[in-house]
């Protein structure tokens, strides 16, 4: 049986052998695993998401790991301490354990009714087309902030009636507090009161009320916090394995490459279903 929400979103696994007891350095796995889900958190600030799988991330983190553990004393030397490591094996333990759990958001969508359904894809896809407009006109840094006060960067499941309510509500409200980005965007008043009316047709669907401490926004945050873990890999291995080309270039290659969303646009019928 999958676990509760709540339980998935804010529970993180005990560190194996060390239960969140201290590492070298004194810094425990949770006091590392807390430091990059904190990262991962100012990355979303910035309207900053990825596209990857999940399930690689998580299997690369364990890879990447391994071997910077290998090349600890150096890594140490540039502040990647094995605390973090540990860390990155722990998130990648939590990403699958979510990803195990999700199937259930499928069944609860199998049970809605043909107009539910339907009222449900409509909105999402209003809500998505109108985040993609946001997107176009907030690349420039001081756009960030309120790019993600429209939301982007959240986690969005089309099949989520709580995820698509959030999405409206956030692009309404964050259309009064930057007008100036809307009227950017391309928001007339008969857009935002489309919104405004499936809003309140979405928020009457089973599920809507739901709390978004849920699997898929748990899912979000873990793999944020592995991507955040590859960036410090990378940039201090840089460093730290300049006399090493080899395998400095053996490490980096195991780091996954992922696309950079903020500046990508994809349509409703991409957003993948959780």
């Amino acid at each position: 049986m999958a676990r509760s929400s709540r339980e998935s979103a804010v529970k993180a696994r005990p560190a194996s052998g060390g239960n969140g007891k201290a590492l070298r350095n004194g810094k425990s796995a949770a006091d590392a695993r807390k430091d990059l889900l904190e990262r991962a958190g100012r990355n979303r600030d910035g309207a900053s998401q990825w596209r990857s799988d999940p399930l690689e991330d998580a299997q690369a983190a364990r890879r990447i790991a391994d071997l910077a553990q290998a090349h600890a004393p150096g890594l140490a030397r540039r502040g990647l301490i094995t605390a973090y490591n540990e860390a990155a094996r722990l998130l990648a333990d939590e990403i699958e354990d979510h990803l195990q759990a999700l199937p259930a958001a499928a069944v609860t969508a199998r049970g809605r009714s043909s107009e539910q359904a339907e009222l449900l894809a409509d909105a999402a896809a209003t809500a998505q087309t109108a985040r993609e407009s946001v997107q176009r006109v907030t690349r420039a840094a001081d756009g960030r902030r309120a790019a993600h006060a429209f939301g982007i960067g959240q986690p969005f499941s089309a099949r989520q009636p709580q995820h698509v309510l959030r999405a409206l509500r956030l692009i309404l409200d964050a259309a009064k507090a930057h007008p100036e980005v809307a009227s950017d965007a391309g928001f007339i008043p008969d857009d935002l009161q489309t919104m405004r009316d499936l809003a309140a047709d979405v928020e009457k669907l089973p599920g809507a009320g739901a709390p978004l401490t849920d699997e898929a926004q748990a899912l979000v945050a873990a793999q944020g916090a592995l991507r955040a873990y590859f960036d410090l890999v990378a940039a201090k291995a840089t460093l730290a394995l300049a006399g090493d080309p080899e395998e400095r270039a053996r490490l980096l290659s195991l780091v996954p490459r992922a696309d950079e969303r903020r500046h990508l646009r994809r349509s409703a019928d991409e957003i993948p279903a959780a």
